[in-house]
This record gives structure tokens, C-alpha cells and sequence, in this order.
């Protein structure tokens, strides 16, 4: 299993190279020394998949081999890389696209007021049904009985 660290500076180290030259071969990266080439296969491949995860690069080809930065990931690139990526707190992602970690009495709440709005929906959509209806029945009493109870 890889150090968690030595992945994250070659995300940081892919990072700068793809910013610095598009697209970014993951594979062919200088200045990484490992026991075996294995090892730095691995890891020059789980480094590009924690920049596709977080959303700061895509793969440019169909074979996975080649990054290029996504707008948050050229965002990153100039302001200090994968590192800074990390220390910084809203950027960690938490679900809808927000920095915060959700409150669960807001969620309980939330959860709430979105049955209470779908209760409300069917009372209402039940209604207007109901008014359809008798405006159907005014609509054929004034056409069948309409002569008749007309003096």
C-alpha cells in the first residue's frame, strides 16, 4: 500500500504539470524515485485518480494516461497546488456543492417542511380536481336541463 503523503505530492507535483503543459502524461513524470517501477506506477496512477475525484482534472484520453486541469484545478494550479487544495477548508466538498458540513437538526427540519410542502401539494392538487369536477357537472345540467329550467 502507498504512503497517503507520497500520493498527495505527486498529485501536487501532476498538478503543476498539467497547468505548466496540457495534457499532463501521468506516467512520464521526472523527479520520482521509487524502489520499483511498479510502485511508481501505482502511484503516479492513484495520484491521477485523486485529481479526477476531486474534481481538479479529467482525463484527456480515452486510456487514462493523459490530465488536463479543470477551472478549479487551474484555480488551485496558480494559488499553491494539491497542498494548498487541502489546507484550505471549503474546499473539501460535503455533497450539494457547499464547504459547510451539514447540521442534522437543520436536515430533521429540512426533512420536514418537504413533507409538509408534499402534504400540502396533494390537498391542493386534490381540489383542484374537485373543482374540475363540479364545473363538468355545472357544464352538462346547463346543456341537458338548461331549456327547462330556463322560464
Amino acid at each position: 500500500m502507498s504512503d497517503p503523503a507520497t500520493i498527495e505530492h505527486t498529485a501536487d507535483r501532476l498538478l503543476a504539470a498539467a497547468y505548466n503543459s496540457p495534457p499532463a502524461e501521468i506516467f512520464d513524470q521526472p523527479g520520482t524515485v521509487f524502489a520499483d517501477e511498479d510502485t511508481k506506477l501505482s502511484i503516479a496512477k492513484d495520484a491521477a485518480d485523486l485529481l479526477v475525484r476531486t474534481r481538479l482534472a479529467k482525463f484527456a484520453d480515452d486510456s487514462r494516461t493523459q490530465l488536463i486541469l479543470t477551472n478549479a484545478g487551474r484555480y488551485w494550479a496558480l494559488h499553491g497546488g494539491y497542498l494548498a487544495y487541502l489546507k484550505d477548508d471549503s474546499a473539501t466538498p460535503s455533497g450539494g456543492g457547499g464547504g459547510r458540513q451539514r447540521n442534522p437538526e437543520m436536515e430533521a427540519l429540512r426533512s420536514e417542511y418537504m413533507k409538509l410542502r408534499l402534504n400540502t401539494f396533494w390537498w391542493s392538487f386534490g381540489l383542484s380536481i374537485a373543482g374540475f369536477v363540479m364545473s363538468l357537472i355545472s357544464v352538462a345540467i346547463a346543456l341537458f336541463y338548461g331549456a327547462r329550467l330556463m322560464p
